[in-house]
């Protein structure tokens, strides 16, 4: 066909907004800083501007976790320290004792 070799990448496509809002969840204007620094490659067909979805994905870097200490995960620790669950049911007293004191 015309002697040109027009390769295009496989895999799924994505739009500017669904690469924003879907996959990164930040504003599309963070997608065309990625563009301008470099780090996402655009496709155009026609006046349509898509990214793939896999460059996109890519964007997303792990954060390390510190492992839990007592091996049951972090819903298992406490919200509040003891200190503090102390120092609150101190105050209710407290002020309970001097309400009923004035009343």
């Amino acid at each position: 066909m015309h002697g040109t070799d027009i390769s295009v990448p496989k895999g799924a496509f994505v739009t500017r907004k669904e690469a924003a809002e879907i996959h990164l969840h930040c504003h599309v204007k963070t997608i065309d800083r990625y563009v301008a620094a470099g780090a996402l490659t655009k496709y155009k067909f026609g006046r349509k501007t898509l990214f793939l979805l896999a460059d996109v994905l890519a964007l997303i870097k792990p954060v390390g976790v510190l492992p839990s200490t007592s091996g049951r995960g972090r819903a298992c620790v406490p919200f509040l320290s003891w200190g503090m669950v102390t120092f609150i049911v101190s105050s209710v007293a407290i002020l309970w004792a001097t309400f009923f004191l004035i009343h």
